[in-house]
């Protein structure tokens, strides 16, 4: 089951983007669904170097938009205006967009929030995976031929082991018997997206250092050329 409108095909969207797996196959689906992909959005740290979400540096975000064929627009922002900010973002965008896309799947406060900022900046909230069982889906990014990299972990539930490994079914098994979800959807651990259907080229990853803030553990990337 999807949340949103019905109407998607010819529509331009703004996908709401952390470079990881849910948003990836979220824009997978809405181009399915015959929308018309306009922009990328991307919140960064106040310093605008990095992705507030998922700690990217905002070069390998670049190379993304680049290799998908849509153009990015980010904002920086703290966590207290980080609301104003992205609702300002889509507002700046509806003379192109009809819709902003979510990758969320079932976390009820996320959901709310999403339809909530659409409604303030005058779009519709579209949510491709929404209801969706959450391991299907992760079988279903996997299956359709995108390659991921494991960037974070929540040092609370997973060592930092897991920091660099690509998603495959291997590592599906070997999150399951660590006891987390495999599809992440807590935060158990975050991904970028390397590659895949959509992708005019993959990304070409170097894996440096690996740091820890808050309790999770983050692996640092730059883009190869």
């Amino acid at each position: 089951m999807t949340i949103g409108p019905t109407g998607m095909a010819g529509s331009g969207f703004v996908c709401s983007w952390s470079g990881g797996k849910d948003s990836t196959l979220a824009l997978h689906r809405a181009l399915e669904a015959g929308g018309r992909a306009r922009r990328l959005l991307t919140m960064m740290t106040e310093g605008g170097l990095r992705t507030r979400s998922h700690g990217l540096p905002i070069e390998v975000i670049r190379t993304q938009a680049r290799a998908l064929g849509v153009p990015l627009l980010t904002r920086s922002a703290s966590w207290d205006t980080y609301e104003d900010t992205f609702v300002s973002a889509l507002r700046s965008l509806r003379a192109e967009v009809e819709f902003g896309v979510f990758g969320d799947i079932d976390i009820e406060h996320n959901r709310e929030w999403e339809q909530k900022v659409c409604v303030a900046a005058g779009l519709r909230a579209y949510l491709p995976l929404w209801g969706s069982s959450r391991r299907p889906l992760l079988e279903e990014f996997i299956q359709l031929g995108y390659t991921a990299v494991v960037v974070a972990v929540n040092g609370r539930v997973l060592p930092r082991s897991f920091l660099g490994r690509t998603l495959d079914t291997e590592l599906v098994h070997e999150l399951r018997a660590a006891g987390v979800d495999p599809a992440g959807e807590m935060g158990e651990y975050h991904t970028v997206v390397t590659g895949g259907p959509i992708f005019r080229e993959p990304l070409r990853l170097d894996l440096r250092g690996q740091e820890e803030h808050d309790g999770y553990w983050f692996q640092d990337v730059a883009v190869v050329y």
